[in-house]
């Protein structure tokens, strides 16, 4: 199977679970659900201000990655970060130290993240994106995400994480880590 194979699989697996359990879906930040409701959520409108508040502290998380800050900031000391597939990480300095430095120590620039999608319900935010860096050898890198956030007092505190681990594993084994890192 190839590698853009996998990744329609998962986005396929991600979107459909998401319609199974009548998450409401947005195609851009900002932008109303389904029609019928009036935020697209199942209940026709309940919880829409927990929803959209939700929905806009992570797309802020976004933002804040995408001006040289840091999405995890917005993570619980004791977040839950599962990667589907992969390992479970029981904290945010466990996650940032084991999980996400081995990505983000091997670029060179910041790692520009492009929501896609974003459904919401609840106190639940799923975001559809796309990722993009120059890695320390100067050459691209590039990997699809969904990430399921479960929100908790306006912190993420519950995380399944779905991506290409075919990228990661590529920029692991071709970009050496400098001493020192």
């Amino acid at each position: 199977m190839t590698t853009s194979n996998r990744r329609a699989l998962l986005l396929s697996a991600s979107i459909a679970t998401g319609a199974a359990l009548g998450l409401s879906t947005t195609a851009s930040p900002g932008h109303a659900g389904p029609p019928g409701t009036p935020d697209g959520s199942p209940g026709g409108g309940r919880g829409r201000g927990r929803e959209e508040r939700n929905r806009q502290l992570v797309m802020a998380a976004f933002a804040r990655q995408n001006s040289g800050g840091s999405f995890y900031d917005i993570l619980a000391d004791d977040v839950r970060w599962s990667i589907v597939n992969g390992r479970t990480y029981d904290s945010r300095a466990e996650f940032l130290a084991e999980g996400s430095a081995p990505i983000l120590d091997r670029l060179r620039t910041i790692l520009r993240m492009r929501p896609l999608q974003v459904w919401t319900d609840g106190d639940t935010v799923i975001v559809h994106f796309e990722a993009d860096a120059v890695a320390l050898d100067g050459l691209a890198y590039h990997n699809e995400y969904c990430w399921i956030l479960r929100m908790r007092a306006n912190q993420v505190f519950r995380v399944h994480a779905f991506l290409d681990m075919v990228a990661v594993a590529n920029l692991v084994d071709r970009v050496k880590l400098p001493a020192g890192r």
